[in-house]
């Protein structure tokens, strides 16, 4: 049971404020349409925690002219650390269960700094974006970042009170000013911070207390109003609308992409000060309406269980995102939903026991070194952890080399201007046999090993590619549906300089699963059956210019491909290459439409040489390493070292191309 809360103090509005702090959070990272400004929950609570923390450090020092900072760290100890060390610890368990031991030590790593209560700097150093979209990219201890910021809110906002009594008691002010000059300082610098790093270090505005600390401060000035200084209570009625209709205004129409902390986040701040002071009651009155709405038992409920929920929430979308290799809005509110229940049984099973145990209330000693413990034992290990991720790493270093070798657009040399654009050139600069590499990714991916082949033949290497852009010159949009117009022009741009060249040969490289994502070009989305008409079109007609230009016409067909990055597969425990491998239906499935057109359209057509790599890595099955080279470098792409071991075969392709 729930112990009850004195009367005398307790504030059930405020309580139930937490729910509108709370649930856009957790709608916002769920990702529900309609709560893109969710994440300014954080703030929300930043302020509810400004004013209930002034307040009963207000009331200390009015009542016994003295602060026991030791009492006041202790509560926060007792009502914050328990939750926390089970969250995380729990949390990292399923991290290490889910995600690969090549992302341990970074994980690990973000859970040791959420235990210590500074991983809100640990993520202000890695330059994290709190709004990434790709989850798998995301710590599940992201959310944490405010815990940090609030335990050091916590620790500093009592010492700055007990200062500024202290002034006042020397120079015989009135406790109340004191604090007022304290919290308006505290309030100028830190905005005025804020305002300059939001735009110079957004990072360090976003997750220091530094540009936080206004927040706190000005739910402080609040805590400083006398009752009887509130006004008429219609006018407190009329300010807490107005409070409520501002935050959930903020909530469903500030974009994500706004700059902040910044001037946007005034929007939260005066909202939630205005449902504060909107709530206060003066002396012999009943609370507004708006207050006892707040107040009702469903609101308390749920307000009760933020903290729990808040610390729960975000680990379990992540998780489940990537358990499930899925970002869908019914999966991640499923997760978010269940998070909820988590919060439930943590809050009435630890939070509220340890929070009011006679064990712990009555020994700060006991306290502190519980706390430390439980912390010490939950930091020893995410060390371990963090070990184990660094083990795994250096045994499965060539796979982390295989994902940090991508195809780059570094040349041997890139001086030579044709049509106004970079030439890139690769194999025997001086060599007055010149063939042209032209595609995409696909075709980036072999400029390496093509290139020592040119270069062992003696033969100069052109190499054009953009990634994303076909040879064939459709209009695509990338991956979250954003049209690559830049596609045109890079097209245009290689056939001017084709036909300027007139190399000795062309070799045509892409990939072939671009079905759903061609468009016309006005960047408009096409039925299926129209985008492969286009594509089998524009493949016609670009092998027909190209060969007007150069006779001597080369492929490399498309690479078998994967679902997921068979690398990720290969560094879990338990997985072997032969268990990552897949089917060779399954591997070529992705690219089957694409390719039957491109083969229809490539029939055609007098092609002198064709290189492909699917019977080379495939049988019945599509394999990921050769001996002990690892094939791709994502799900798709194949990996430099692989490609270097084709340079036999390819000097032999091309020696077909231009004999």
């Amino acid at each position: 049971m729930t112990p009850k809360r004195s009367a005398a103090w307790f504030r059930g509005d405020i309580n139930g404020l937490r729910v509108l702090a709370i649930v856009p959070v957790v709608a916002f990272h769920a990702g529900l349409p309609g709560f893109g400004g969710g994440f300014v929950g954080v703030d929300v609570f930043f302020v509810i925690s400004g004013f209930l923390i002034t307040t009963n450090l207000l009331r200390e020092v009015e009542s016994t002219g003295r602060i026991s900072v030791k009492q006041f760290w202790a509560k926060r100890v007792r009502r914050l650390v328990p939750a926390s060390v089970l969250v995380v610890v729990v949390s990292l368990l399923a991290a290490l269960w889910i995600l690969s031991p090549l992302e341990w030590a970074t994980v690990a790593t973000s859970a040791g700094a959420s235990l210590l209560y500074v991983s809100n700097f640990f993520f202000a150093q890695q330059s994290t974006d709190y709004f990434a979209l790709d989850l798998g990219e995301s710590s599940p201890f992201l959310h944490t970042w405010s815990l940090g910021v609030e335990e050091q809110f916590y620790l500093i906002w009592p010492i700055l009170v007990m200062v500024a009594v202290v002034i006042a008691h020397r120079r015989r002010l009135p406790i109340r000013r004191a604090l007022l000059i304290a919290f308006a300082a505290t309030i100028v610098v830190s905005f005025t911070l804020a305002l300059f790093w939001t735009q110079a270090a957004p990072t360090a505005a976003f997750y220091l207390l530094p540009a936080r600390a206004w927040e706190f401060a000005a739910a402080g000035l609040l805590a400083l109003i006398p009752a009887k200084s509130l006004g008429p209570k219609f006018v407190r009625t009329s300010m807490a609308i107005v409070g409520i209709v501002m935050l959930l205004a903020t909530v469903v129409l500030l974009p994500e992409t706004t700059p902040f902390p910044g001037f946007a986040a005034l929007l939260p701040v005066a909202a939630t000060m205005l449902i504060i002071v909107g709530g206060r009651r003066g002396l012999d009155e009943s609370a507004p309406w708006t207050a006892r709405v707040l107040a009702l038992a469903p609101m308390q409920w749920v307000g009760t269980l933020s903290y729990s929920w808040y610390l729960w929430h975000w680990p379990m979308i992540v998780l489940a995102g990537v358990a499930f290799g899925s970002q869908s809005i019914r999966l991640l509110s499923a997760a978010a939903i269940a998070s909820f229940f988590a919060a439930c049984a943590t809050y009435y099973l630890v939070e509220n026991p340890v929070r009011f145990s006679p064990v712990f209330v009555k020994s700060l000693r006991r306290t502190f070194i519980a706390a430390g413990a439980v912390t010490a034992v939950g930091v020893l290990g995410a060390s371990a952890a963090v070990v184990a991720g660094n083990a795994a790493v250096a045994q499965f270093s060539l796979i982390e080399q295989a994902r940090e070798e991508r195809p780059n657009y570094e040349c041997d040399r890139d001086t030579t201007i044709i049509q106004g654009t970079n030439l890139c050139e690769m194999g025997d600069l001086d060599s007055s046999t010149t063939v042209v590499l032209y595609g995409d990714s696909h075709a980036g991916q072999w400029k390496d090993a093509l290139g020592e082949a040119a270069k062992q033949e003696g033969i100069r290497l052109i190499v054009r590619w953009l990634g994303a852009c076909p040879a064939t010159g459709v209009t695509v949009t990338a991956g979250d549906g954003t049209w690559l117009s830049e596609c045109a022009t890079h097209f245009d741009d290689t056939m001017a300089i084709i036909a300027e060249l007139e190399p000795d040969a062309i070799v045509i490289s892409q990939a072939e699963r671009y079905d759903g994502r061609i468009v016309d070009a006005n960047g408009q989305a096409l039925e299926l059956p129209a985008q492969l008409e286009l594509w089998e079109s524009s493949y016609d007609s670009t092998l027909t210019a190209l060969a007007a230009v150069s006779p001597r016409i080369g492929l490399i067909e498309d690479n078998p491909a994967f679902d997921d990055d068979p690398n990720a597969c290969l560094v879990r425990f338990g997985e072997s290459a032969e268990s990552c491998a897949s089917l060779r239906t399954e591997a070529l499935e992705s690219t089957s439409v694409l390719r039957a057109v491109s083969a229809s359209v490539v029939a055609d057509h007098d092609i002198a040489a064709f290189f492909t790599t699917v019977d080379t890595l495939c049988d019945d099955v599509c394999k990921v390493m050769d001996g002990e080279v690892p094939v791709y470098f994502d799900s798709n792409h194949l990996s430099r070292q692989w490609t270097m071991t084709q340079v036999p075969e390819l000097r032999e392709f091309v020696t077909s191309l231009v004999q």
